[in-house]
C-alpha cells in the first residue's frame, strides 16, 4: 500500500514539474520573442530611427589618446555619441553619469549587447578640450568611454550631421565662456551610418528598453 502511494506521490511531482517546465518555456520563450518596439512607441519614448540611415563624414578628429578617430572607429559597434565640453557645469556631467549606469545595467542585464555598445563625447568646445583634458574627464565617468577633439570647423560639420546645434566660441571675452548646445544622444550602427537619435530625459532604463529593440529590428 505504502509502495503504491509513494508511486503515485511521485508521479503527481513528476506531472507537477512538467507542468511548471511548460509554462517556464512558454514565459521565456514570449519573453525572447517579445517583438521590437514600433517606431511610433520608440518616438514616445524619445528615440527617433530614420527609415534609411545616413552617411556622413568625419576628418581631422582626435580621441582623448591623441589617435585619430577616423569613420572605421565607428563600425563594427553600436555608438552613443554626446555633444558636450568638459567645463559643462550640469548637463554633460549627468549625461556621462547617466551613460555610464547605462553601461552597468546592459552589463548586468544585457551582456551581449553591453559588448556592442561604445560610448563617445565629442567636445563642442575644443580651444580648452584638448586631447590631455579630455583624457583627464571623460573617462573619469567610465574607462571606456572615449573622448573626441579636433579643429572647431571638423567638429561642426560632423554635429550638424547628426542634427546637434550649438553655438562655437571662437573668440570668447573671457575664459569661463559656456557652450550652448543641443543634448540629445545621436545613434551610429554597426556600419557606421547615422541611425537616429535620442532625447532627453536619458533615463538608464528607458535607455536600455530602446537599444534593445533598435538592436532587434536592425
Amino acid at each position: 500500500m505504502d509502495t503504491e502511494r509513494s508511486k503515485g506521490v511521485k508521479k503527481t511531482v513528476t506531472i507537477l514539474l512538467a507542468a511548471v517546465a511548460v509554462v517556464l518555456g512558454v514565459t521565456a520563450n514570449k519573453f525572447i520573442n517579445k517583438p521590437a518596439l514600433s517606431k511610433e512607441q520608440l518616438q514616445q519614448m524619445g528615440a527617433v530611427v530614420f527609415e534609411t540611415p545616413r552617411a556622413f563624414t568625419m576628418d581631422g578628429l582626435v580621441d582623448h589618446n591623441g589617435q585619430p578617430f577616423v569613420a572605421e572607429n565607428l563600425k563594427g559597434r553600436w555608438s552613443l555619441v554626446y555633444f558636450g565640453f568638459t567645463f559643462c557645469p550640469d548637463i554633460c556631467p549627468a549625461t556621462l553619469s547617466q551613460l555610464n549606469k547605462l553601461d552597468a545595467l546592459l552589463k548586468e542585464k544585457s551582456p551581449s549587447l553591453a559588448k556592442e555598445m561604445q560610448y563617445l563625447m565629442v567636445t563642442v568646445d575644443p580651444r580648452r578640450d584638448t586631447p590631455d583634458k579630455l583624457k583627464g574627464y571623460v573617462p573619469y565617468f567610465n574607462k571606456d568611454f572615449t573622448g573626441i577633439t579636433g579643429e572647431i570647423a571638423d567638429v561642426y560639420n560632423l554635429a550638424v550631421q547628426m542634427n546637434v546645434p550649438f553655438t562655437p566660441v571662437v573668440d570668447p571675452e573671457d575664459e569661463f565662456y559656456l557652450v550652448d548646445h543641443g543634448a540629445n544622444l545621436a545613434l551610429v550602427n554597426p556600419q557606421g551610418h547615422y541611425h537616429g537619435f535620442i532625447r532627453p530625459p536619458l533615463e538608464p532604463g528607458k535607455l536600455r528598453t530602446v537599444l534593445l529593440s533598435i538592436d532587434k529590428s536592425h
